[in-house]
């Protein structure tokens, strides 16, 4: 038995794993352990005898090299020590001493060193074939046409992991890459090996960010092959630099080799756009490039997320995007980067430098105001956050300027944002609401509403980037797109109850997922007893109306914000114009959702006046980011009241009943 890494306290439960061996799910043969009570499995085939209908089952090997591997990042991440049962590779003992320093220095530095008892050094054996990690995307291919003849050796093997980014459950969407797969392996010479595996599943890899796990899991492919694998090669991210949070790296990636196996990282200083235009002219990957995780449909590139336009946008770089049926000959690539709602410090050198290299009008212009969404959500390309010992990427708190029915299905892998002036609210006072769902695959589901709600959304997007959530839009228009989550979120806001029917339907259509459903910080117009996970509430009233709900401050009131120039009017009187007016209102006062549909001239516009007087919770939120006197006038129900009781005035906000007033005067 050997254990790493191991808590501090004496007292920390380690993670069992058992000795590896061979089992058999069906008709396929393969390896597995069980992992903390829960089994995990892998098992191959060969997919090269397609034209005879027969796929070969491939025998794996039992090598607890392959689940340390694959488990040494979620232990760490866990705090907790893992326990293998059997004796690992002397060469990959020592190598993991390295390893798991690298990683404490990176994210966990409170994980205390592995203590390792290896077995007895490996007798060498031959080389053996050079394996690829293929999923059929812009590394892969790349470093399977221009980056993979290293030292005089050729590729031999292409595995692709159904399990790893297409779950295994989903058999049409593993069938559909298991395709792509043999074409591949065909048309080139190499063998082609589809691996299964339940590895993401399991809870310990599920509460860990799978960018910073992936390494392992990799490496742990030419493990499991055994003699089949001599080398095995995993492509680089494109960057050219070490992003701080992603867990295969050019530093980190040849410490999972063994005496047996070596494992590198091709091509790390090469650029995506480099590698795009060294295979944009080739016709197998014109024919089977593949770069979208969501294969919506039975397309294995859906066009919509940020990974497709990003890579549509490279290939017209170069001029071939039209000669790319996977990506549908580039129609409808400008909507959907005008869909997107912003992107990362990271990802806008990318866009900056796609724009230095040419693109059609159209598509320039598209990112040109890509470009602004992202600098107004606070994106600064070199801005910097500290986690930890570690400097990571700043990224934006990104709202979408478009029409709330639009849906965008890239993940949003959140770090924090840049330092800002002025809060109303602490991260930490949403920590009740953020912080069981990180580990979580989140699914956002977004409340048809107003600009006041695209304030709260905004403010969600910076609490999750604090937190490191990692989430999506979910899309209730697309069959399946909950596949891949854990569970869905439903906005913030007022809309709770039957009185507005159209997110009443939203959250009935969440819940036909099957998918456990959180609803974020709400105010309820009337009860709704539905079987929600879990409920919070945004002020006392609504508890009323919901018992087992939690209290939680409004989302909106933790916007990280500049502190505005000086007003430039004195006193602004805005009110409501729709059902939750508290009576007539007079001619000359403007409802501000009526003058602005973008959060960011929502907030600039309240910063014009040195007084405010409202009705809209929002706009009043917006003045009190702006350090402005607010003044907030009751609605037609209990939200606009109880938030000023339960936040509101803590904050300096004022408030006054109108209705209550007017039925003194009356009386």
């Amino acid at each position: 038995m050997w254990t790493l890494p191991f808590d501090r306290h004496a007292a920390c439960q380690p993670i069992d794993v058992t000795q590896p061996q061979a089992t058999t799910r069906g008709r396929q043969g393969g390896v597995s352990a069980v992992v903390a009570g829960r089994d995990v499995w892998f098992t191959a085939r060969d997919c090269r005898d397609t034209a005879a209908a027969k796929h070969r089952d491939v025998p794996l090997v039992a090598a607890p090299e392959a689940f340390g591997s694959a488990l040494l990042v979620p232990a760490l991440a866990a705090g907790r020590p893992l326990r293998l049962a059997g004796s690992p590779c002397e060469t990959w003992a020592a190598n993991l001493m390295r390893l798991t320093e690298a990683f404490r220095t990176l994210w966990y530095p409170a994980a205390a060193g592995p203590l390792v008892v290896p077995g007895p050094p490996a007798a060498p054996r031959p080389a053996g074939p050079t394996v690829l990690c293929f999923s059929g995307g812009v590394d892969a291919f790349h470093t399977l046409l221009a980056g993979g003849q290293m030292g005089g050796q050729t590729i031999d093997t292409l595995v692709l992991v159904v399990g790893y980014d297409v779950p295994v459950a989903d058999r049409g969407r593993a069938t559909a890459v298991g395709g792509l797969l043999a074409a591949v392996a065909a048309e080139t010479g190499c063998r082609g090996l589809v691996m299964a595996t339940n590895l993401r599943r399991h809870p310990l890899v599920r509460a860990t960010p799978w960018l910073r796990a992936f390494g392992g899991p990799l490496a742990a492919i030419g493990h499991l092959l055994g003699p089949a694998a001599g080398r095995i090669l995993i492509s680089s991210d494109g960057l050219a630099f070490e992003h701080p949070e992603i867990g295969s790296r050019p530093t980190t990636d040849p410490l999972f080799s063994s005496a047996a196996l070596a494992v590198e990282h091709v091509a790390p200083g090469v650029t995506r756009l480099e590698k795009i235009r060294a295979i944009a002219a080739e016709p197998i990957v014109r024919r089977h490039l593949r770069v979208c995780w969501k294969n919506v449909g039975d397309r294995l590139n859906c066009g919509r997320c940020e990974k497709c336009v990003r890579t549509m946008l490279a290939l017209d770089a170069c001029g071939t995007l039209s000669c790319f049926p996977t990506f549908d000959y580039g129609r409808g690539l400008t909507a959907a980067i005008d869909e997107l709602p912003a992107v990362d410090g990271v990802t806008v050198t990318f866009y900056r430098e796609l724009l230095a290299s040419g693109l059609s009008a159209a598509a320039a212009a598209a990112v040109r105001r890509l470009l602004e969404r992202s600098a107004a959500a606070g994106t600064a390309a070199g801005a910097t956050a500290t986690t930890g010992s570690a400097a990571v990427a700043a990224v934006p708190a990104a709202t979408p300027r478009r029409k709330t029915g639009s849906r965008a299905a890239s993940w949003m892998i959140s770090r924090p944002a840049p330092a800002v002036a002025h809060r109303l609210l602490a991260p930490d006072a949403f920590a009740m609401v953020c912080e069981p769902l990180v580990g979580r695959r989140v699914g956002y589901v977004r409340p048809i509403g107003n600009v006041g709600d695209r304030l709260i959304e905004m403010a969600m997007i910076q609490l999750f980037a604090a937190y490191g959530i990692r989430w999506r839009l979910w899309r209730p228009e697309v069959p399946g797109d909950g596949d891949g989550l854990d569970l869905l979120v439903f906005g913030g806001g007022g809309n709770m109850g039957s009185r507005y029917a159209n997110n009443h339907t939203l959250r009935s259509r969440a819940i036909d997922t099957g998918l456990p459903v959180v609803i974020l910080p709400q105010s309820f117009t009337a009860a709704e007893e539905r079987p929600f996970a879990r409920v919070f509430v945004r002020e006392r009233a609504s508890l009323a109306l919901r018992p087992d709900a939690i209290l939680a401050p409004d989302l909106a009131l933790g916007l990280a914000t500049t502190l505005p120039a000086r007003p430039d009017r004195d006193l602004g009187v805005f009110l409501r114009r729709d059902q939750e007016r508290t009576g007539r209102k007079p001619l000359w006062a403007r409802d501000p959702v009526r003058l602005h549909d973008d959060p960011f001239a929502y907030l600039a516009f309240a910063a014009r006046y040195r007084r405010l007087v409202t009705d809209r919770l929002h706009f009043a939120v917006a003045g009190l980011h702006a350090g402005r006197e607010v003044t907030l006038v009751a609605n037609d129900y209990h939200k606009n009241r109880s938030m000023h009781e339960t936040w509101l005035a803590d904050l300096g906000c004022r408030f006054a009943d109108t209705a209550a007033a007017a039925r003194a005067r009356a009386a």
